[in-house]
């Protein structure tokens, strides 16, 4: 890079482009441009790594063509201190400079969409990632919602019975506007348990992307609370919705309460999605305890998952230093230690 562009977001603002970073890897996460800048600078560990990466969105605009937007997804490595990879950075830029020159939205030619496809650090969002973004989006540009939203809204609010030709963007498009829909999310909150079951996971997994009205938030901790709700994939899809409330403290009550039960499903869910919800030693320590009760990939798995999240690393490495953990936790470490070394 130039001495004076180092960083993309000082590429984004040389290109006169206003522009929004988001995670995707987790769940839907903006990233305000100071925490950007400071994970660009390698002063801060990237705070939401999936599997040793960090999967970006960047949202931008030209400051002269406002009404057009541009969206770049990214995934670049990070190092074993969850640092970003600024040697990919760079080189993830000298593609877009190779192929672009600082004319960021500028229409392109065949041949530079050629050069930008062969970026090797581009990735294909999910469907799940892609609606979820596009309906923040909407939201954000005060656009009206995709087609397949007045379907979704009816079946949600229980105006019509027939589900199977909603569209996964209209849940998305509902979640993403509950705080202006009361009635919609009050809908929700009553009948999350009554949804057929393929509506309700992709509901779950649109309503984890979202911030939550509080009615929704308690009906759906209600749900996974209740120890006469039998159904587990009811209460995994529950637990699920409850990704953007994770540092509320009923949900942290939440999980204290159901790490020393919870199955190997609903073990992964809390650490891939509410981790937050962890970050008390108490309830890390426990959460440990029973992953190592299982079978030894799935430790593996899920112990190297906790301890790469910045939130949880330094209470993991405090247990270890303190000899908290249990016995079966300090024997699955041991063989995963051997493992590694081998």
């Amino acid at each position: 890079m130039t001495q004076s562009i180092s960083t993309l977001g000082e590429f984004l603002q040389a290109g006169q482009a206003d522009y929004q970073v988001f995670d995707l890897g987790r769940s839907l996460r903006e990233l305000d441009p100071q925490t950007f800048d400071q994970i660009e600078r390698q002063q801060q560990p990237y705070p939401y790594p999936i599997r040793q990466h960090a999967q970006l969105a960047v949202l931008f605009r030209h400051r002269q063509q406002p009404d057009n937007d541009y969206l770049w997804f990214i995934q670049l490595p990070l190092d074993e201190r969850g640092l970003l990879s600024a040697a990919a950075r760079d080189h993830y830029l000298e593609f877009v400079v190779s192929a672009l020159g600082n004319e960021i939205t500028a229409s392109l030619t065949e041949e530079q969409e050629k050069q930008l496809k062969q970026n090797p650090y581009l990735y294909t969002p999910t469907e799940v990632q892609r609606a979820a973004l596009h309906a923040r989006i909407a939201v954000s540009r005060r656009a009206a919602p995709s087609i397949y939203f007045d379907d979704a809204q009816a079946f949600l609010s229980g105006q019509q019975t027939e589900w199977k030709n909603i569209g996964m963007q209209g849940l998305h498009d509902c979640a993403a506007r509950l705080h202006q829909l009361p009635q919609l999310s009050a809908a929700i909150a009553d009948l999350f348990t009554q949804y057929p079951a393929a509506v309700r996971q992709q509901l779950a997994a649109a309503l984890e992307h979202q911030q939550l009205p509080a009615k929704l938030r308690d009906a759906l901790v209600a749900i996974v609370a209740n120890e006469e709700i039998t159904d587990p994939a009811l209460k995994r899809d529950a637990l699920r919705a409850l990704a953007s409330c994770a540092e509320h403290g009923s949900v942290n009550k939440l999980a204290r309460q159901l790490v020393p039960q919870a199955d190997a499903d609903m073990l992964t869910v809390l650490s891939a999605r509410l981790w937050p919800a962890l970050a008390e030693q108490e309830t890390l320590k426990q959460y440990i305890h029973q992953i190592a009760l299982l079978d030894a990939v799935l430790f593996d798995a899920l112990f190297q998952d906790v301890i790469s999240l910045p939130q949880l690393r330094p209470l993991v490495l405090s247990l270890l230093a303190q000899g908290q953990l249990s016995d079966d936790s300090l024997q699955a470490l041991n063989r995963l230690k051997q493992n590694v070394q081998s």
